[in-house]
């Protein structure tokens, strides 16, 4: 499963990079500058989320209950919430 977030991971940050190519090559038909400081801050932002989901990821696989515990708490609360909003209506 590791593998398969790597890729994930792998294949946005690649087209991050290749649409922001073709897109600084539209740009230049146009004679416009790129905002290549945007494409770079989206790349890094993509980076630390990919860092992030490996690390929650490697955490989850070896402490799988503190996991269930930590999902049946988010369900309820969101049950919760919808009986409320269900309550005002």
């Amino acid at each position: 499963m590791s593998g398969l977030i790597h890729f994930v991971f792998f294949v946005l940050v690649a087209v991050t990079i290749l649409g922001s190519l073709w897109l600084s090559r539209k740009y230049k038909e146009r004679f416009a500058e790129f905002p290549w400081g945007k494409t770079g801050l989206i790349v890094a932002v993509e980076v630390v989320a990919w860092i992030v989901t490996i690390s929650l990821w490697k955490w989850v696989s070896h402490h799988p209950w503190l996991a269930v515990i930590a999902a049946v708490i988010i369900l309820i609360i969101l049950l919760k919430r919808k009986k409320r909003e269900e309550q005002i209506l």
